[in-house]
């Protein structure tokens, strides 16, 4: 028995364009729907969502339910808490407020096991309880672990340089609201120091050849940063996308 496959890593690998959807309530079923529509990973958000670690197990195996690669956002930077969300089967970890190389190196050390990071041994599901052998596991889970890191303060741009020299960090998402906020601009995601610092994040990773997702707004703003260079999307939570979905639905049946 082999490994489970991360495929969202995979398409990255293969130069591709990768697309998620997150999950933010507790509930297994939205992930695994999430999944039936296609889209590459599930954000399980620990960061904003609700879920407890029985809740969050129980998202991550819908997500196997559905063939989809579930990936958490843990709430911080912690070595013991990205490799619990990994022993209980997440096959990577999205990690907010990545300030330094010190931060990234931080996130890569609680991800991969030596010699790639120093994540502590314990592996439970991903080894699939012993199904899988050990030679096997340690061979091959490096290459399978996704890891990503929230680039979302001002001072993380003053450190971008640094921070894609970090080996082992797949992905930089750019947090477009936060970093507002942090660039004195609050509630302003699309003002023009926003773009000026994702522009120079792009910049760093498209050299180190590290994909950079961004936090699209509508379909054509998606086609715009295609064109840009990033390559990682979200479709959006899965809450506000039911409730636009029933409205529409709605105003359909009153004629609107």
């Amino acid at each position: 028995m082999n490994i489970r496959k991360n495929k969202m890593k995979q398409k990255l690998k293969a130069g591709e364009l990768v697309f998620s959807a997150s999950v933010r309530l507790p509930e297994p079923g939205l992930v695994e729907v999430m999944g039936y529509a296609g889209v590459d990973y599930v954000l399980i958000d620990a960061e904003h969502g609700s879920m407890g670690w029985t809740e969050m197990e129980r998202m991550i195996l819908a997500a196997y339910a559905a063939d989809v690669t579930p990936i958490v956002r843990v709430h911080e930077n912690n070595e013991a808490m990205i490799m619990r969300t990994l022993d209980i089967g997440a096959m990577g970890v999205l990690v907010p407020h990545c300030r330094n190389a010190a931060d990234a190196q931080q996130v890569v050390n609680g991800a991969l096991y030596p010699p790639d990071g120093k994540r502590g041994v314990g592996p439970s599901r991903g080894i699939k309880f012993g199904a899988v052998s050990a030679s096997d596991y340690y061979a091959n889970i490096n290459d399978e672990i996704s890891v990503s890191v929230m680039i979302e303060d001002a001072e993380a741009i003053d450190n971008i340089d640094e921070i894609v020299e970090v080996k082992g960090i797949d992905v930089l998402n750019v947090g477009t609201s936060d970093l507002a906020a942090s660039l004195g601009v609050p509630g302003q995601p699309l003002h023009p120091k926003v773009a000026q610092a994702s522009e120079k994040v792009l910049a760093a990773a498209t050299r180190k050849g590290i994909a950079v997702g961004y936090p699209t707004r509508s379909i054509e703003d998606g086609v715009e940063a295609i064109k840009r260079g990033f390559r990682v999307f979200s479709c959006g939570n899965a809450a506000p996308l039911l409730l636009q979905a029933v409205e529409q639905y709605l105003r359909l049946q009153h004629g609107a």
